[in-house]
């Protein structure tokens, strides 16, 4: 995406969670697994270990789908690509990308997971380190 997109979206965010202009922003591209072909943007506000607020948002169409403002007490996306390949050992094949679909692994598009190709299929590594071979739909009570 045009560098001139991404300022866009992470000044809408900014206007969402009503942050100054000096709270750095920064975006990643979330894949959306129940929709296929289409994904979001992930912005993240404040320091890298301490987030105050982030916001998801359409990257066709550059709308607000959901926002929350943080305590500012930690980083919100707490394992990395890197850290996602070194969970699933050596069998990993390829850089683990940013996902995200209603399951188990993660309710909220605010927190979405990694997905690392293996030679055995995906393994989804979620937010606390946990691994997923499935992604189960579901919640509470089902």
């Amino acid at each position: 995406m045009p560098d001139e997109f991404i300022e866009t979206v992470i000044q809408r965010a900014r206007e969402a969670l009503s942050l100054s202009g000096e709270t750095p922003g920064r975006s990643v591209y979330v894949a959306r697994l129940d929709r296929p072909g289409s994904g979001y943007y992930l912005v993240i506000f404040g320091a890298e270990d301490a987030t105050v607020g982030v916001a998801a948002v359409d990257a066709a169409r550059g709308e607000l789908i959901g926002h929350a403002r943080l305590p500012g007490s930690g980083p919100h996306l707490p394992v990395t690509a890197e850290d996602a390949s070194r969970y699933t050992g050596a069998a990993a094949t390829g850089t683990p990308r940013l996902v995200w679909r209603p399951c188990k692994a993660s309710y909220s598009m605010l927190s979405p997971f990694w997905e690392v190709a293996t030679l055995t299929g995906p393994i989804y590594i979620d937010q606390q380190g946990y691994q997923w071979t499935l992604l189960e739909s579901g919640g509470p009570g089902g």
